[in-house]
């Protein structure tokens, strides 16, 4: 690696810092978050599980772009499985669907420049593999049909009609559906986390911005926005040398990665597990909910 630094090293170095023990889930733009991740994390931690199969604390070590969104509930469901103490650290980009795995988190540790994103759910036609839909935009669209003008321009009843005909039935009967399922998850993780203890309205504050507020499915929310939605976010740099350290791993992971042609890591100090080639993902047989 570069500089002689290894990818040992450069776990280790955060883990002396975080008084922790670092796992790690890397994956590129086009690697999703998907069902296989659930088998790869659990071998990596059992890997350096101690006797008492609990770890005092366990810090994610996050960089994704999203994917599925009950598998990333089930990353966290298992993080917090095996440890006392569950915490993410974002040095990049943990987006949508890593967002609701940072939702699980007693902390979120970001760097300057670290970003989470909404959690609005997209939908996949069961038939159609490349057609994708944000369940917002179905929402909207059916808010545009029923008004009369949108902004100044008059929307004729006729066009109405032509319109409603082009839309799939399917994804009509499934965007509700979508966006309830990342509500529920966003409200029990913030319920257990976060907002622990805080009053409901103070949740179902959080929940409708995380998942109605944005109108970009790829909006930066930053650490000042994170903490005010009510997550518990710390600086990386307030931790003496730990901003370094994240910034190092990140780096090395990155470098290895490219090298490699590697679209997705989950690893922890001893051994990494990737995949070599970008997952597809086979048109399912019934609906599924994505988030991006």
């Amino acid at each position: 690696m570069s500089n002689g630094i290894t990818i040992k090293d450069a776990v280790v170095a955060v883990e002396k810092i975080r008084n922790s023990t670092v796992i790690s889930y890397m994956a590129s733009q086009n690697a999703l978050v998907g069902p296989e991740d659930a088998g790869l994390l659990v071998d990596t931690i059992e890997m350096i599980l101690p006797p008492s199969r609990k770890i005092d604390r366990l810090d994610l070590f996050l960089h994704s772009p999203g994917g599925f969104l009950d598998s990333a509930y089930k990353i966290t469901r298992i993080c917090k499985e095996y440890s006392k103490e569950f915490n993410v650290i974002v040095p990049l980009a943990a987006k949508s669907a890593a967002t609701v795995i940072c939702l699980g988190a007693n902390e979120i540790i970001m760097t300057v420049f670290a970003e989470l994103g909404p959690i609005d759910p997209i939908i996949q036609h069961p038939y159609k593999s490349d057609i994708r839909v944000p369940a917002r935009s179905i929402k909207d669209f059916f808010e545009f049909l029923n008004s009369t003008e949108t902004g100044k321009i008059p929307v004729d009843s006729q066009f109405k009609i032509q319109m409603s005909n082009l839309l799939d039935p399917y994804l009509i009967g499934s965007y509700q559906t979508a966006l309830n399922s990342s509500k529920q998850i966003a409200d029990k993780l913030l319920t257990e986390n976060a907002l622990k203890d805080k009053p409901q309205s103070l949740v179902d504050a959080a929940v409708k911005k995380l998942t109605e507020h944005y109108y970009s499915h790829s909006h930066v929310i930053d650490r000042k926005e994170a903490r005010e939605i009510g997550l518990n976010v710390i600086n990386a740099e307030n931790t003496p040398q730990l901003d370094k350290a994240v910034r190092q791993l990140l780096r090395i992971y990155q470098y290895f990665m490219t090298q490699n042609s590697i679209s997705k890591l989950v690893g922890n100090r001893e051994l990494n597990r990737n995949v070599q080639a970008p997952p597809q993902i086979a048109s399912p047989s019934k609906p599924v909910n994505l988030i991006f």
